[in-house]
């Protein structure tokens, strides 16, 4: 890892040089705006910025393992400038295909670096339950969801993002479902209103469902405001416990660490 200078000129000079190369880490007090799938303005806050080789844009908060906003690898060029006036260094990114916008700007940088990771070394590993072997539960038992729901398409592809699945109902109407492994949020709900009403605009007719570990109150009631449905689908029921290894003690005291 090297350090990078903090001051924002100096940045936007160097950081370009980085991109595609290295991991990116920027921390600092930021505020952004991202305007596409969804539109999300974040007030000045101190945050973390990552930018990884392929493209991948994670800005988190100091607390949280979820990013508070994110841009997918590949989806368009990422350009730093740097404004005289006001000494801000902003990072702009544009992916033209589903016309999705995303500016940062940065009013102080705390912490600057550039990390060369070899992907060759990097460890392998097994993850049991994640969001994606939720779908694949879902796609192998559709009736999860709904009786006799037939998996048409996985990932979607319309000019809002990707449908997670795409599928058929008992009656012959066609599906869009979202699907999350936590508990559901109006985000979610709104991601799906929107996925439909791209749908509606073709002329389409097509449900929608909002599939998750649990669906709150208000959620569903967004939901059934826009004739959406909701199904909960407890992920534990799908994935047993993964047991701890005997060999992995779960605390130890600290003269253990003495010792």
């Amino acid at each position: 890892m090297d350090l990078l200078p903090k001051k924002m000129s100096e940045l936007a000079v160097i950081l370009p040089s980085h991109l595609e190369k290295d991991t990116v880490v920027l921390a600092g007090i930021c505020d952004s705006i991202f305007d596409g799938r969804i539109k999300s303005d974040l007030e000045k806050g101190e945050r973390v910025l990552l930018i990884k080789k392929d493209g991948s844009i994670l800005l988190h908060n100091a607390t949280g393992t979820r990013p508070v906003q994110w841009q997918r690898a590949k989806a368009g060029k990422i350009v730093f400038t740097h404004n005289d006036e006001d000494n801000t260094l902003l990072m702009e990114s544009y992916r033209p295909k589903t016309d999705e916008s995303f500016f940062i700007t940065y009013y102080e940088i705390n912490f600057a670096a550039f990390i060369r990771m070899k992907e060759e070394l990097s460890g392998g590993g097994e993850t049991i339950g994640d969001e994606k072997d939720f779908v694949d539960q879902l796609v192998l038992h559709p009736d999860l969801i709904e009786p006799e729901l037939k998996i048409i398409e996985r990932e979607k592809e319309i000019d809002f993002g990707f449908i997670d699945l795409y599928a058929q109902d008992s009656s012959h109407n066609f599906v869009a479902i979202e699907v999350k492994k936590q508990n559901a949020t109006l985000t979610d709900a709104y991601q799906l209103h929107r996925y439909i009403e791209f749908f509606q605009g073709q002329g389409e007719h097509v449900r929608g469902i909002l599939v998750a570990t649990h669906i709150p109150k208000k959620v569903l009631s967004y939901l059934k405001a826009h004739n959406l449905d909701g199904k909960s689908i407890p992920w534990q029921e799908i994935f047993p416990t993964v047991k701890r290894p005997s060999k992995l003690v779960r605390t130890r005291q600290l003269d253990n660490f003495w010792s």
